[in-house]
């Protein structure tokens, strides 16, 4: 529990910290775990953290709710705080409680150890700064499930919604995270259900060529005759059923089992996958200058924005 106790007079002296946190004139010593000391000043606290105020200024031994390991001190006019995290940690949230830029947050657990720091302190407006960190592009293509989870456990429902997207270009069923621990199992089951309605939904769109612009029939696997027609043919959004090449299904069925595991519009725009089709296109001397130019136009412009454009309309069922 939090106590405040007189003591014997204390150094305070900080030689461990960097500016502004080494200013002679601060009126509050912090410690870290790790022995490191911040010289800071109460106000920015105060402001930053309700929960600090009324612990710093209102004299209380007994903060409301108490902080498990907190101990204050006194040290003259120095009020003097041991805390549990460490030295990184510390100094981090400290830049965002001064008036300052904040801090380059470069992994997963840094964002994390900060929201935590802040979460424990109730300093939900500085939780606010720090989100933007979480979404950073690199986490979102890496490791989206972590940045779900995190997301998820503080309450920063925007954030959790981005990265939700971004699960879906990852298999299925993905390596364990230690991040799951503190989430419920209901809402992974449900961030799995979303998976699978993304595939659903993305699926549907290799089966059904009515979404097609409207000038699909001037592409090469409508036009050649030369090639080996599907059994099927298919409707487009002219209104009419045209014969389609074999090569060019065969291309849309690899895309359907790709979109199952991995439902976003970048699976059908791999490389391996799309030089399958053209080796197959290629055997054919009216397939061949075209294919390439046509496939490309056809994946880049509108499968892949199509099957973006399916996913926007999935509903993620999970109360924040």
């Amino acid at each position: 529990m939090s106590q405040f106790v007189g003591a014997a007079p204390l150094s305070v002296e900080v030689s461990s910290s960097r500016a502004p946190f080494d200013a002679t004139d601060a009126d509050l010593i912090i410690h870290t775990s790790d022995h490191a000391k911040f010289a800071v000043h109460k106000i920015f606290l105060t402001v930053a953290s309700p929960l600090l105020k009324r612990l710093l200024l209102s004299g209380s031994s007994s903060p409301c709710p108490p902080f498990e390991g907190l101990v204050l001190t006194l040290d003259g006019d120095h009020a003097v705080i041991k805390l549990e995290e460490d030295a990184q940690t510390t100094e981090r949230v400290l830049q965002y409680c001064y008036p300052f830029s904040n801090p380059v947050l470069s992994s997963l657990n840094d964002v994390q150890a900060v929201l935590e720091m802040m979460r424990k302190f109730g300093m939900k407006g500085l939780m606010n700064k720090v989100k933007g960190s979480l979404v950073q592009q690199a986490f979102l293509d890496d490791q989206p499930l972590r940045v779900f989870a995190i997301a998820y456990r503080y309450g920063l429902e925007d954030e959790a919604r981005i990265a939700a997207k971004y699960t879906v270009r990852q298999p299925f069923f993905t390596p364990y995270v230690e991040e799951l621990e503190h989430i419920p199992a209901s809402v992974y089951h449900r961030l799995l259900q979303y998976h699978r309605k993304c595939s659903i939904a993305t699926c549907s769109l290799t089966a059904d060529f009515s979404w097609f612009p409207s000038f699909a029939s001037r592409w090469v696997w409508f036009q050649c005759d030369d090639c080996v027609h599907h059994p099927l043919s298919w409707p487009l959004s002219d209104g009419k059923i045209y014969e389609v090449n074999a090569w060019f299904i065969e291309f849309m069925e690899r895309a359907r089992n790709v979109l199952r595991e991995r439902p976003c519009g970048k699976v059908v725009a791999d490389p391996f996958l799309i030089a399958e089709c053209l080796e197959a296109a290629s055997g054919c001397v009216t397939c061949r200058p075209a294919a390439f130019l046509d496939l490309s136009v056809f994946v880049g412009e509108h499968f892949a924005v199509e099957i973006d454009r399916a996913i926007d309309t999935v509903e993620l069922d999970i109360p924040f």
